[in-house]
């Protein structure tokens, strides 16, 4: 049996990875401040999605995915950095009795 893992790279959500053709020009490790304040920029123009735009547009050095991946887990202005109050805790515990390891579930 195959299965399809998904993530061909093509899509512009960014939610493939980094095409063969990216992966030549595409820049790996650490983000400088000035690459972020790139994305906010973009962000801040053109709202989430379309990440590929912001290499071919902004003439940022990364693929799409990684745009996507940065602004959902360091830059967006609504991320919670803090611990869970326990108010927060005990629904995380309501909802993983009622629904398992559904964490998207969970979220919605």
């Amino acid at each position: 049996m195959v299965h399809d893992r998904g993530g061909g790279g093509s899509r512009d959500d960014g939610g493939g990875g980094c095409s063969q053709k990216q992966k030549h020009s595409v820049k790996k490790g650490p983000w400088t401040v000035a690459e972020d304040a790139i994305l906010m920029e973009y962000v801040k123009k053109h709202g989430e999605g379309n990440w590929n735009a912001v290499q071919k547009n902004y003439g940022l050095s990364r693929c799409g995915k990684s745009c996507r991946l940065r602004w959902a887990n360091h830059l967006r202005p609504n991320l919670k950095k803090s611990s869970f109050s326990p108010q927060e805790e005990n629904l995380i515990i309501h909802l993983h009795s009622k629904h398992g390891n559904k964490w998207a579930r969970m979220a919605s």
